[in-house]
């Protein structure tokens, strides 16, 4: 099927949402590349899936607290044309020992990357046309008519890179993924494959940020083979104008390891998704996160762990402050089909709100069909701890240096569940930082 075939089909069949179409008009400009055919059908199902549901809205499932409208009439446009940009204006690499791919407006820039030896790097559409399992994994998306957002990317699936780990590979130093997006209305679709074979490890410092106002909708896919070791460590610090959205879609096999955990401070408007199949026996997946709002900026956690066999322990653990009209949303889920037993999940949030304006919203779930299990979920957001604040007031110390301490400290516990030291200190100096621009 050509692109130009898939889009008259989806555009003479399909039910359309009139506000759908103008996200959909940047997809002409891939009619005529050199992609294989069947990235080419994929295009014209997630345009079909999207055009037919539009962007989210809050009676969409699972959209209640976040509320896209101000997407809706941005104006953000895709271009295929190759990006211009200035180098030099490029964040410097988060670690000075790592390596470090580089994506600008989700296009891969291998000349500015520095690539691990034990691993193959490919661009997304060089990946398409060499690596085997590609189209398998790329391909395995789930039904598209539920996640509107994905479906959005898939239409404009062209930009990005692969990452693949071969059987029994060690990437002996942190990989930082930078995703860095220019402004001037830019909308951008990057698609990300992080692919280990049997055996294998790599940590990922996976870093999102840009200039000006733009809409980042990535869609990230991991896939864990057996008694493989994948770490990803987010930081979210997109530009006060971005939108940002993303979806990490990991498959873990028999006896793997996943430990992921995102900091947030950036973008106007964001949500995180992380779907986590756990298909396997004996397997341990962690996803946490902190996040720091202020002014009126909204972010969104979204998290389902799914546990498909016996013996898996998954933990989500997140906690964030929000100050003037700031909003957090957490909805977080463990699933626990019927052969899943002796599972142990652990589920939490925590938020406190320095304003009286502030907002946070909270879901946890636990959905259980198997009868040996060990599941808890818990969740709180409430103003700062009075008497913590006025036993260090006690003592001398200025208000001001006093709630920066028990925020410190607050987070401070959900930092250091991350055991990659070298990360720990980047999130804690961040987290200083972030309370130093408040109390100048």
């Amino acid at each position: 099927m050509t692109a130009a075939a898939g889009k008259e089909t989806f555009m003479a069949a399909a039910p359309q949402n009139a506000a759908a179409l103008p996200w959909l008009e940047g997809a002409t400009a891939l009619e005529k590349d050199n992609a294989p055919a069947w990235v080419k059908a994929l295009r014209a199902s997630g345009a079909e899936a999207f055009a037919a549901t539009g962007l989210p809205i809050p009676q969409t499932e699972g959209w209640q607290y976040t509320n896209l409208r101000p997407l809706q009439s941005a104006g953000f446009k895709y271009s295929a044309e190759p990006v211009k940009f200035d180098a030099a204006r490029l964040p410097a690499p988060l670690l000075a020992d790592s390596y470090r791919v580089v994506l600008v407006n989700g296009q891969f820039q291998q000349k500015l990357s520095t690539l691990p030896p034990q691993a193959t790097v490919l661009s997304l559409l060089d990946a398409a046309e060499t690596l085997p399992k590609a189209e398998e994994y790329l391909v395995r998306l789930g039904d598209l008519a539920e996640h509107p957002l994905v479906a959005l990317n898939t239409a404009y699936v062209r930009d990005g890179v692969v990452l693949s780990v071969p059987k029994g590979g060690e990437v002996d130093k942190p990989v930082e993924v930078l995703f860095y997006t220019l402004g001037d209305k830019a909308a951008v679709y990057p698609r990300v494959l992080y692919y280990l074979g049997e055996n294998s490890g790599m940590t990922v410092l996976e870093r999102h940020a840009g200039e000006g106002a733009y809409f980042a909708n990535s869609y990230l896919a991991a896939v864990q083979e057996q008694a493989s070791r994948l770490k990803i460590y987010r930081f979210n610090e997109e530009s006060t104008e971005g939108y940002h959205y993303s979806q990490l879609a990991l498959q873990q096999h028999k006896s793997s390891s996943f430990e992921g955990f995102s900091h947030a401070t950036g973008g106007k408007l964001a949500r995180e998704e992380f779907r986590m199949q756990l298909i396997d026996q004996g397997i341990s997946s962690s996803i946490g996160g902190t996040y720091l709002m202020n002014g009126q900026q909204s972010h969104d956690f979204t998290i389902l762990a799914d546990h498909f066999e016996p013996d898996g322990t998954s933990i989500q653990h997140f906690k964030g402050v929000l100050d003037d009209q700031a909003r957090a949303v957490f909805q977080g889920k463990i699933h626990v089909r019927r052969n899943a037993q002796k599972t142990d999940g652990y589920q939490s949030h925590h938020a406190i709100l320095l304003s009286d304006r502030a907002e946070a919203s909270a879901k946890p779930e636990l959905e259980i069909y198997a009868d040996d299990v060990k599941c808890s979920h818990g969740a709180t957001a409430g103003q700062m701890d009075a008497d913590a604040l006025f036993y260090l007031r006690s003592r001398g110390i200025p208000e001001a240096l006093a709630k920066s301490l028990i925020i410190e400290s607050f987070l401070n516990e959900a930092i250091d569940k991350v055991t990659f030291e070298p990360v720990r200190d980047l999130y804690r100096a961040r987290i200083s930082a972030w309370l130093a621009g408040r109390t100048a």
